[in-house]
């Protein structure tokens, strides 16, 4: 699965990640050089020492939550698990955040934890916190087929206005 691919692993990050990473191809580098930078801590000294570059501060790395590796090996797949699902804020953003899209999507319950780990990782949002960033999506697999024409939506012409307190759905004027 990350044959050619280098990522970097904070200390936070259980060695059987690690190990899962290097089997499936991956290579372990240092945070400069990496392709992936996975931490499952945002307080992590070593992650904190990231968040504080100014290669971060210009939108040059990113860090990703380790829990994306376990929807991948869950998955048995890369492509189907939304890798921008499991960007890892520092912590002095996460309140505000969480504020917008409740949890994040590897913050689950115990009682989840099982029942997450044996099912879908991206597709069922059953699964997902109601306020979750990813809930909502469907895999195309799901969706009904249409033979109907489609034509584009533009709101202003139907009198809806469109406003982030929706939260995807129009609201009427």
């Amino acid at each position: 699965m990350f044959k050619k691919k280098t990522a970097w692993f904070s200390g936070s990050v259980r060695r059987g990640i690690r190990s899962f990473w290097v089997s499936e191809g991956g290579l372990i580098s240092r945070w400069k050089s990496a392709d992936y930078l996975f931490s499952d801590d945002a307080t992590c000294h070593d992650t904190k020492r990231i968040f504080d570059t100014d290669d971060y501060a210009r939108d040059r790395v990113t860090v990703f939550h380790s829990a994306f590796l376990s929807a991948c090996q869950v998955r048995n797949s890369v492509k189907s698990v939304p890798i921008g699902h499991y960007v890892l804020p520092p912590f002095s953003v996460q309140k505000e955040l969480k504020a917008v899209i409740g949890r994040f999507i590897w913050e689950h319950d115990k009682s989840q934890q099982g029942e997450q780990r044996e099912g879908s990782v991206c597709c069922e949002g059953q699964h997902y916190p109601v306020n979750n960033m990813v809930s909502g999506y469907v895999c195309i697999s799901q969706l009904r087929k249409y033979s109907g024409e489609l034509n584009d939506l533009h709101p202003s012409y139907l009198h809806y206005s469109v406003s982030q307190s929706c939260r995807r759905r129009f609201c009427s004027e």
